[in-house]
C-alpha cells in the first residue's frame, strides 16, 4: 500500500501529494474584503491593495511574483495589475488572467497556498483550537448518528412507519434505486458498515503523546501543515504504523491547524471531516474510498457515476450524512462540484 496520503487542499479537493513537500513561510491567511485589480468588479480598498502588495512582493518570480517589488502603497495602479496579470498567467495561463483578485477565490488561495508556513503554531492557541475541533466534532457526531438511523430505517420493508425517506436520501446519494432489492439490502449494510466505523473513529481514546489536540481519530497535525486536512487511505486499520518522512502516525486523521482552524463556518469544518473519514475506514471489504467525485448528488460531477463508484467515493458518504442531519436536500453552499480526475 502506497505511503502517500490522500490530502485535501484549500481548493478543496484530495488527492495523492507528499507529505515532504515545503512552501515559503507567512503566519497566516491573508484576506481581502472587496475585489482588487481592473475592471468594473474592482473597489481596491486601499487596505485590500495593501494586502495584495505586500502578499504578491513574497512571491518568488519563479511562481509569478513581481521581478521588481511593488510599492506597498495601497494604489492599484499599472504596476500592481501588471504584477496580478502576471502572477496568474504563470499559475492558471491565460484563461484564469483577468487582472482581478476576489475574495475567496483561486487567486487569493493561490496565494495563500503559496504563502502559508510549514513551521508548528505557537502552543498558546491549543484552547483556542481544542474548542473549535470540539464545536466540529458534534456536528459530526450528530451526522452520523443521523446516517447510521436512517440506514437502518432503509432495511426496513418499505422504510419503516414512516414511509419511504429514509430509502430516498439513500437512493438519492448512492443511485440504490437502480439495484434488485437483494443487491440494494446488501449496498445499505455495507454504507451502515462505514459509519459504523466512523462512529469507532468518533470513540477513539486520545493518544497523549499525540498532543493535547487529539479528539477521537483526529489530531491536528504538529508540523502546521497549510492544507486543510490528509488522511492515509485505510488508516483506521494501520494502528501503530508511522509514515516514515515525519514520523506522524497513520492511524490518525490530520488537520492543518493554520488552514483547517482559520475556517470559523463549523458546518463546512464537519462536512470536510466526513468527507476524511470515509477515505481513514474504506469500505467494509478493505477497497478504498476515493475520490471519484466531488459534489451534492444533484451535481454533474456526481450524476453520471455509477453504484460502484458512488459506494467508492467519500463526498458521497459525507452529503448523505449531512443531509440526514439537516433534513435537507437543498445543496449546501460550502460543497463544491469539481473533478476529481487529476
Amino acid at each position: 500500500m502506497a505511503l502517500q496520503p490522500l490530502i485535501m487542499h484549500l481548493d478543496g479537493l484530495c488527492h495523492k501529494t507528499d507529505l515532504s513537500s515545503t512552501l515559503p513561510s507567512s503566519d497566516q491567511l491573508i484576506s481581502i474584503d472587496l475585489p482588487v485589480g481592473s475592471g468594473p468588479k474592482a473597489k481596491n480598498l486601499n487596505n485590500d491593495v495593501r494586502t495584495i502588495q505586500e502578499s504578491l512582493n513574497k512571491i518568488s518570480p519563479l511562481n509569478g511574483g513581481p521581478k521588481i517589488p511593488l510599492a506597498v502603497d495601497g494604489l492599484c495602479g499599472s504596476k500592481t495589475n501588471k504584477a496580478i496579470f502576471d502572477f496568474q498567467l504563470k499559475q492558471f495561463g491565460i484563461k484564469g488572467a483577468d487582472t482581478l483578485i476576489e475574495p475567496g477565490k483561486q487567486t487569493i488561495q493561490r496565494i495563500n497556498q503559496l504563502l502559508f508556513s510549514n513551521l508548528p503554531v505557537d502552543p498558546s492557541v491549543n484552547v483556542e483550537i481544542r474548542a473549535k475541533l470540539v464545536s466540529h466534532l458534534n456536528l459530526v457526531a450528530q451526522a452520523v448518528h443521523a446516517a447510521q438511523a436512517n440506514l437502518m430505517q432503509a432495511l426496513i420493508p418499505g422504510g419503516g412507519l414512516f414511509g419511504g425517506p429514509a430509502n430516498d436520501r439513500v437512493n438519492r446519494h448512492f443511485a440504490l434505486g437502480t439495484l434488485n432489492p437483494v443487491k440494494r439490502e446488501a449496498a445499505v449494510r455495507n454504507i451502515l458498515q462505514v459509519f459504523n466505523k466512523y462512529q469507532e473513529c468518533l470513540l477513539l481514546p486520545p493518544e497523549l503523546d499525540l498532543g493535547f489536540l487529539g479528539a477521537g481519530a483526529f489530531v491536528a497535525d504538529k508540523t502546521g501543515d497549510p492544507r486543510i486536512a490528509f488522511a492515509f487511505a485505510n488508516g483506521f486499520f494501520r494502528k501503530g504504523e508511522i509514515e516514515p518522512d515525519r514520523k506522524i502516525p497513520m492511524d490518525r486523521i490530520h488537520l492543518g491547524r493554520r488552514a483547517f482552524f482559520a475556517l470559523t463556518d463549523s458546518e463546512f469544518c464537519a462536512f470536510i471531516m466526513l468527507h476524511e473519514m470515509a477515505h481513514f475506514v474504506g469500505f467494509p471489504d478493505k477497497t478504498f474510498i476515493l475520490d471519484n467525485g466531488r459534489g451534492w448528488f444533484t451535481d454533474s460531477t456526481i450524476t453520471p457515476l455509477s453504484v460502484e463508484s458512488r459506494l467508492h467515493n467519500a463526498d458521497s458518504y459525507a452529503t448523505f450524512a449531512t443531509e440526514c442531519r439537516t433534513r435537507n436536500s437543498t445543496k449546501p453552499p460550502y460543497v463544491v462540484a469539481a473533478t476529481t480526475s487529476r
